[in-house]
């Protein structure tokens, strides 16, 4: 019997003057909603620094964008969202496995 290959990623926050490395992954049989990768988003903020969160006011807000209007992504696919005057403070989406960001309905 064949194993079911799960829908995986992950959202980060890197580099920046505290070279942070914080992630927030998923890893799951069905694709990874908006609702919850808003969710893993607000997840990620809170484990970062007041510092780390200034640092990344618009990538975050280009993230959440981001998946607010994505309307399924497919692996492997990866975006990054970058602190143009930093050049290295980020926000990334990796979508590793399958598909994420669709908008489920109940």
């Amino acid at each position: 019997m064949s194993k079911k290959i799960k829908n995986r990623g992950r959202i980060q926050a890197q580099g920046g003057k505290d070279k942070t490395e914080k992630s927030v992954s998923w890893n799951q049989d069905e694709p990874l909603s908006k609702k919850d990768g808003l969710a893993l988003l607000e997840k990620l903020k809170s484990k970062l620094t007041k510092n780390e969160l200034t640092e990344r006011e618009r990538p975050l807000y280009q993230a959440k964008r981001y998946i607010q209007n994505a309307n399924g992504i497919d692996a492997p696919r990866s975006k990054t969202f970058l602190n143009r005057k930093t050049k290295d403070a980020r926000i990334d989406i990796e979508v590793k496995s399958r598909t994420a960001l669709f908008v489920l309905w109940l």
